[in-house]
């Protein structure tokens, strides 16, 4: 069975904006040449995406970053609202392409206020458990976000789309005015063409009425002959 397009164009819709809550893990990344233990977790999204997101959601707690060794770090930032204990968030949110779709990974390292993250050893479990928390409370709104983004994109495919439509639209009318225009001047021609005819077959007739007197005259002058 041949399913129509904009059935299609509707599953797809639906398939890509139903929420994916993903959950958190734990792996190391190389911070400043030496592996660190970092929570992670992977979102169905593009990078920038992700990114825009968790900028948002530490904004929203007054968090801002700057950049360090390809991670935005977040300091003096509180993991909860309630949270008395101050800390220096790290992330880093690397693209993957597979089957040509874009998914993030996401790694966040947290650290003590001012602490040099590089000189960490490679077993420090400095807050990990509470990384990974982070990660899964963050996770239904990257989703959220992700459906905005969507929404808002689609709106402007709408807006496209109903643009076009009115310019055909318009151009409908103009090509409509000129088909009027252009039969009446087919009915005008016609008319016009009638009107000849009869001017023609007219002169005709005077041609000929003036081609037998000319006939008349000559047989006169030789009948006196």
């Amino acid at each position: 069975m041949k399913v129509s397009l904009p059935l299609m164009v509707l599953v797809t819709v639906i398939t890509c904006s139903t929420p994916v809550f993903s959950q958190s893990g734990e792996t190391k990344i190389e911070y400043q040449k030496s592996d660190k233990i970092a929570a992670t977790i992977e979102f169905p999204y593009t990078a920038e995406v992700v990114e825009d997101a968790i900028k948002e959601y530490m904004g929203k707690k007054g968090g801002k970053s700057d950049r360090a060794k390809s991670f935005d770090v977040y300091r003096n930032a509180r993991l909860d609202d309630t949270d008395p204990e101050i800390v220096d968030v790290y992330f880093k949110v690397d693209r993957k392409i597979f089957k040509e779709r874009e998914t993030s990974v996401v790694y966040l390292l947290i650290g003590r206020p001012g602490e040099n993250v590089g000189a960490r050893t490679s077993d420090d479990r400095f807050k990990i458990s509470d990384s990974k928390e982070l990660l899964n409370r963050m996770a239904p709104y990257i989703d959220a976000f992700n459906l905005d983004v969507q929404i808002k994109q689609q709106e402007e495919v709408v807006k496209k789309s109903e643009k076009k439509l009115l310019n055909l639209k318009d151009d409908q009318y103009d090509l409509e005015k000129r088909l009027k225009n252009l039969q009446e001047k087919i009915a005008q021609n016609k008319n016009d063409q009638l009107m000849q005819t009869e001017d023609l077959n007219r002169q005709k007739d005077a041609l000929n009425v003036i081609l037998n007197k000319k006939e008349v005259s000559q047989g006169a002058k030789l009948s006196k002959q």
